[in-house]
């Protein structure tokens, strides 16, 4: 179940206005990044209702077989956690997270020359944690925490805890009361990648390397 779409029709109704295909079309992919995917089917001739198409779960991606073979050549679809996963490997699968490092020098209000050690900006892996009070507590994994030191192992400076979604995706009503909870003792960061033009489908090649005779 794509849980961005059910708070949508909590929020308005079940009946969306659009002023096109293409916009409806192009608001499934967002909602297809945050959850299941979803895809546009026309309304029958006969539908007695003023429906134009509805807003179906699309459970037909080529995610495990290829949606196209040519030749060695193979074309899989793209599935909707994957639209995530691309964001987060942007963003953090690199040595360096240049756009966090810079958003930490932009954020702190430091001279970096006065630091004993000079600045170490750590970038982790999310773990889980569980917030709030017995009786109402939220859990949450974030992405990644950033804890910013001075030295590699001096005082911490500054902690964040990240949550990061990739184009149009909406956060969970559990990640935010989570989120706003642990931000009233920690620093808590939401992070949109936009990138445009996302992929609907990938190509690869796979050749074995063989020993010379």
């Amino acid at each position: 179940m794509n849980g961005t779409l059910v708070d949508a029709v909590e929020a308005h109704s079940h009946i969306l206005e659009f002023g096109s295909r293409t916009h409806a079309e192009s608001y499934a992919r967002q909602l297809s990044t945050s959850g299941g995917s979803l895809r546009i089917q026309a309304a029958a001739e006969n539908d007695p209702s003023e429906i134009d198409a509805y807003l179906l779960a699309d459970h037909s991606p080529s995610i495990k077989e290829p949606a196209h073979v040519d030749g060695d050549t193979w074309t899989f679809d793209i599935g909707a956690n994957l639209y995530g996963t691309l964001g987060e490997a942007i963003l953090l699968e690199v040595p360096k997270p240049h756009a966090i490092h810079y958003f930490v020098r932009k954020d702190l209000p430091l001279d970096e020359g006065e630091l004993e050690n000079g600045l170490k900006i750590d970038v982790q892996p999310g773990r889980f944690l569980s917030v709030g009070e017995d009786g109402g507590r939220n859990n949450w994994v974030p992405d990644c925490k950033v804890v910013v030191r001075d030295g590699r192992n001096g005082p911490v400076l500054e902690r964040y805890y990240c949550e990061i979604k990739t184009g149009n995706a909406s956060f969970k009503r559990s990640q935010i009361a989570a989120m706003e909870q642990l931000a009233r003792e920690e620093r808590v960061l939401k992070i949109r990648m936009l990138i445009e033009e996302l992929p609907d489908q990938y190509s690869l090649r796979i050749h074995e390397v063989e020993s010379p005779a």
